[in-house]
């Protein structure tokens, strides 16, 4: 249990990390501008070696080549972003001396206004918390599923490592370190995803590639420690490195799910597997071959990582549905969709990009041709919400409804029908929607209830449906199939239906309707009629049932009723035991005690004053008589503190229970320890609530005597919000709980009966763990607001 406790547990601590790192490094993105400028060390001076066009150096005027002689009025070798990452990251000033100018040129670089800045980068950031909600929400409705947990750690890294890579470019704290490593490490969960699916067969070529992975993420791992500490100097070969681990991962997973694809049709994974594909290769295909393999290889990527990552998009969202929907629709018609509109953006795109170059340039520009490929997606997604829109709207507002085809009717009718609770609109709604004149239906059930509702003509005229009613009772119910009736009777279509316990009969308009169904629209009638009589039936067993419940209710508001009376009973019985005992009380220290002590008094007189010292026996006898009577007026001040503790009204809760605590230890040779929480001996409650504590104190402690058969007991007293919390705790021999309910009247457990009872008058609750050998707990709850 606490292994599954822990296991649950671990996931609110990584969605709670998630959520710090992500706002710390968001925070702290908007606040670093981006540098952008790699520099190289040349025969000891620092050339840029590349300018970000996205970036404050560019824009500012630096340039590949430039000489850079000092980065915050320092030479760039004590610089530590330039030492350690070769990047001026972090730079406020840069001295540029450029190649075809001998001065130097200062450039500030600037910090640009808070929204500009989340305007660049809320996409990476949106997109990073993207995964970790997916990957969170995924498990939070299938915790109980394998892939669940899977994609939410794999989503959990793919996540951070998007939040990390814009933190990484501005070089802020161990975000770049961050990133390689996690980075590197999305392969190996990737796989791991992959492996859930209990019709992947791992074999040894598969295997290997696994290991080779983990082993690259941890010559990652080493040489960013070694680079960080400044021990090595692999920065441009570390990123490709990392770059090769992402697209061997990526093309590995897709090689494993692309395995499935053989699998028989009627495999419950074929079709989840085949949108999973379809959502990795959209996602991760742009970035993997328009970004990373030119760097890898030494280009300038095709796409703009920022690009070309918004496909990654794709991804969570298909991952989620995938996995959290049980029923998915065909894949193969969402591949074929996808297929056409990307046949068809490649073809326009490029006849679009022709004519453009026909115009610029006679040289093919890749770049432009897929920004004209990824504006044409763009407009096609936004061209269809449009055409689905305008549709709704045409069918609402400007198409007449007499002109839609029955079936289309039906259909519509049919959705309408589960949005619509009582029955008479119902009714209504299908005379509406099918053009009839009315509609008569006739239920009944196996003990003899019966039901019968009519709409439009059949309403007024009980000529008519009484020969209704006759030829629904004569019907042998034989065979269930809609039928057209004769043209001299009333209705039109007779359509049977039966169900459990239940019999109806639906009929439905008239020979003059305007409107004439034919025998081919029989089944969608039929259909449609079908689900108007369970609901029917499902709303006359609601009132039934509504019926019965009243009943009960209002039996229990009775019951209810006496239950108060009996509480009112019973709070007045308290009060009422609790005055006598005040009352005896008063009684037994006005009268026996006072005789006591002036009996005793005399006797110390008689001692004292009258009697020789030659008589011995007399004294003898007359202090054995003073013994007697202070044993008398002790248990006489006992009787007097059980029945009314003078402490409690005097001294309060804490003092009164304190030194009844004292008393029972002192007679019965008990150890209590007595915790205290939020309460001190100045705090004063109403007294119906001290005497309900120290009462329930009290017949804890007695029964702990009594029946555990330990001598240490342990009390704690709680002050929490609203209410005061009390537990009287033994390690005794304990006893069955299922017993108290049958017990609950006997003496052995009346002390808990009244217990309960005085607890339950102020609203307060009472508990009672116990087990054999294990001990025993009694706790209450009582309300001091």
């Amino acid at each position: 249990m606490l292994k599954k406790m822990f296991r649950r547990q671990a996931y609110y601590y990584a969605s709670a990390a998630f959520l710090v790192m992500w706002f710390v490094y968001t925070v702290a993105v908007i606040k670093q501008p981006y540098v952008g400028v790699e520099l190289e060390n040349v025969n000891g001076q620092w050339i840029v070696t590349y300018s970000d066009t996205q970036g404050e150096g560019y824009e500012s005027g630096v340039r590949v080549g430039d000489l850079i002689i000092k980065i915050n009025n320092d030479v760039p070798d004590k610089y530590r972003s330039v030492q350690i990452w070769s990047e001026a990251e972090g730079a406020s000033t840069i001295e540029v001396r450029r190649v075809d100018q001998p001065n130097v040129q200062i450039i500030n670089i600037p910090k640009h206004p808070v929204l500009q800045t989340e305007l660049s980068e809320i996409p990476m950031v949106i997109q990073g918390l993207v995964f970790w909600i997916l990957g969170f929400m995924a498990w939070f409705r299938r915790p109980f599923l394998l892939q669940a947990r899977a994609l939410f750690w794999l989503n959990w890294f793919i996540g951070l490592a998007i939040v990390l890579a814009p933190a990484s470019s501005r070089d802020l704290l161990l975000a770049r370190e961050l990133e390689y490593i996690i980075f590197s490490a999305v392969p190996i969960f990737l796989i791991d995803f992959v492996a859930t699916f209990p019709d992947v067969k791992i074999n040894q070529a598969k295997q290997l590639c696994r290991l080779m992975l983990i082993l690259m993420t941890v010559i990652i791992l080493t040489l960013t420690v070694l680079q960080s500490a400044g021990i090595v100097h692999f920065f441009s070969q570390l990123r490709k490195l990392v770059l090769v681990t992402v697209s061997i991962g990526v093309l590995l997973t897709l090689w494993n799910l692309g395995t499935l694809l053989k699998l028989p049709k009627d495999k419950p994974n074929k079709n989840k597997v085949n949108i999973l594909l379809m959502g990795m290769a959209i996602g991760f295909l742009p970035f993997v071959l328009l970004t990373a393999v030119p760097i890898i290889v030494g280009f300038q990527p095709i796409l703009n990582a920022h690009v070309s990552s918004l496909f990654v998009s794709v991804i969570p969202a298909t991952w989620y549905y995938a996995i959290v929907n049980k029923y998915l629709p065909d894949s193969r018609r969402l591949l074929g969709t996808i297929i056409s509109y990307f046949v068809a953006g490649v073809i326009i795109s490029f006849i679009v990009s022709y004519l453009q170059f026909l115009k610029l340039s006679s040289a093919f520009n890749l770049a432009l041709y897929l920004s004209t490929v990824t504006i044409f997606f763009v407009f096609i997604v936004c061209f269809t919400l449009i055409r689905v829109m305008l549709n709704k709207l045409f069918d609402k507002y400007l198409l007449p409804e007499g002109k839609k085809a029955i079936k289309k009717r039906i259909l519509e009718l049919n959705e309408s029908l589960s949005m619509i609770n009582e029955e008479n609109r119902m009714l209504e709604e299908v005379v509406k929607s099918l053009a009839i004149e009315g509609i008569f239906i006739a239920l009944e059930d196996a003990k003899g209830g019966y039901l019968k509702k009519a709409v439009g003509r059949f309403l007024e005229n009980q000529i008519e449906q009484a020969e209704l009613e006759e030829f629904f009772q004569a019907d042998p119910r034989i065979s269930l199939d809609a039928q057209m009736l004769p043209d001299d009777f009333p209705a039109e279509i007779y359509i049977p239906f039966v169900s459990n316990e239940f019999t109806c009969g639906i009929f439905l308009g008239h020979h003059y309707s305007y409107v004439k169904i034919e025998l081919d629209e029989l089944p969608l009638i039929t259909l449609i009629s079908s689900q108007l009589a369970q609901r029917l039936i499902t709303t006359f067993v609601i009132k039934e049932l509504s019926k019965e419940i009243k009943d009960l209710a209002q039996r229990s508001l009775a019951s209810q009723r006496r239950k108060q009376g009996l509480i009112g009973i019973n709070t007045a019985l308290f009060r009422s035991i609790e005055k006598e005992r005040k009352s005896i009380a008063c009684e037994i220290h006005d009268g026996p005690l006072q005789l006591g002590l002036d009996l005793n008094r005399w006797l110390k007189y008689l001692v004292e004053e009258c009697l020789t010292n030659d008589d011995v026996k007399t004294k003898m006898a007359i202090s054995h008589m003073r013994e007697v009577v202070e044993d008398l007026n002790f248990e006489l001040r006992l009787i007097c503190n059980d029945l009314r503790p003078p402490s409690l009204t005097d001294l309060g809760l804490l003092s009164a229970i304190e030194l009844m605590c004292e008393e029972m230890m002192l007679k019965e040779l008990l150890l209590i320890s007595l915790e205290t929480v939020g309460i001190n001996r100045e705090e004063r409650f109403k007294e119906d609530i001290e005497l309900a504590a120290y009462r329930f104190l009290q017949e804890g402690i007695t029964n702990a005597v009594k029946h555990s058969g330990t001598n240490e007991l342990k009390i704690h007293i709680e002050i929490n919000e609203s209410k005061i919390e009390l537990s009287v705790i033994d390690a005794g021999k304990g006893f069955d709980t299922s017993q108290i309910e049958d017990c609950s009247l006997t003496s052995s457990h009346f002390g808990i009966v009244g217990m309960k009872e005085r607890l339950e008058n102020l609203d307060g609750i009472l508990q009672i763990s116990s087990s054999i050998g294990q001990g025993t707990m009694l706790k209450a709850s009582i309300p001091i607001v």
